[in-house]
């Protein structure tokens, strides 16, 4: 089972599991928890890779849960896939399912990870059976509850040109060749609950993890941000499948109140706000957020 030891960040990152997707790419991804569990697919931030979920491998494992975790294209071992769009992953997701003898199964997302999570709640019908997202981005129908950073974010996401590219490729340079400055970029733009959690051991795991998901450059991520911040290509009731959402009142990087709006157009929908903030939220209630998808 890969990676299950990175957890604290005591070890370099076992390399991953592979598997050729249906167009050639490399898919790479990691195992944690109970190998006979309850299946459920886990999918990493924008800043993030398959070691994201190293740190639920004890709760997956008390809980009887199988947490299989991939890297999206151009993320960590993955390779690039141009032209990406949110309804393709579910393409993938279905092939490592296959791939795993795996029928159906519940996803978990955490921030970017949310609405790949629910691309599949969309586009693979009777196999995702639940939902449980942790600080998700949320759809463009809700970003008129945005507050005005996170509306310039969003705005220069979709309407500046090279915005995401230029912001990314300074992140993997520095991933690279500077590690503390890096992590000072990291956490210097955390809210201060996620600047606390950054002094713990979960928080150096997060920055190797962030670390990772730039090992084969910008790409991924400079192509992922766009996605998630402009048009999924459907809507949120299209969702066939129970979800739980985890966020934060103090999450900077997606305001609760987007997350409220979200929940509101969900079908089927369970809303926890917790006092945290965006890496935070996550990493405070990693066993709910699995006990939900499970249904345990």
């Amino acid at each position: 089972m890969p990676d299950a030891s990175d957890a604290a960040g005591r070890s370099g990152p076992a390399e991953p599991s592979t598997l050729t997707a249906g167009d050639g790419r490399t898919l790479a991804y990691a195992e944690y928890g109970d190998p006979e569990g309850r299946p459920v697919f886990a999918f990493h931030g924008v800043l993030g890779s398959r070691l994201t979920w190293a740190l639920c491998d004890d709760h997956a494992r008390e809980l009887g849960v199988r947490l299989v975790a991939p890297e999206r294209p151009g993320f960590g071992h993955s390779e690039f896939q141009p032209g990406r769009r949110l309804l393709d992953w579910p393409d993938d997701v279905r092939a490592l399912a296959d791939h795993l003898g795996v029928d159906g199964f519940a996803v978990v997302g955490f921030s970017a990870g949310g609405p790949h999570a629910a691309a599949c709640g969309v586009r693979l019908p009777g196999r995702v059976r639940r939902l449980a997202l942790a600080s998700t981005v949320t759809p463009p129908a809700t970003h008129g509850s945005a507050d005005p950073l996170n509306h310039a974010v969003l705005s220069a996401t979709r309407f500046v040109p090279g915005f995401s590219r230029t912001a990314f490729e300074t992140a993997a340079w520095l991933a690279e060749h500077s590690r503390p400055k890096f992590r000072a970029s990291v956490v210097g733009t955390a809210a201060a609950p996620d600047r606390a959690l950054f002094d713990t051991p979960e928080g150096e795991a997060l920055i190797d993890d962030a670390a990772e998901g730039f090992r084969g450059g910008s790409r991924g991520p400079a192509h992922d941000l766009p996605l998630v911040g402009g048009d999924w290509g459907f809507d949120a009731d299209e969702v066939d499948a129970p979800v739980t959402m985890f966020h934060g009142s103090a999450d900077g990087t997606v305001g609760v109140d987007m997350a409220r709006a979200f929940a509101d157009r969900l079908p089927d929908c369970d809303l926890h706000v917790t006092g945290d903030a965006h890496y935070s939220t996550y990493v405070h209630n990693r066993e709910p957020l699995l006990r939900a998808a499970a249904g345990v």
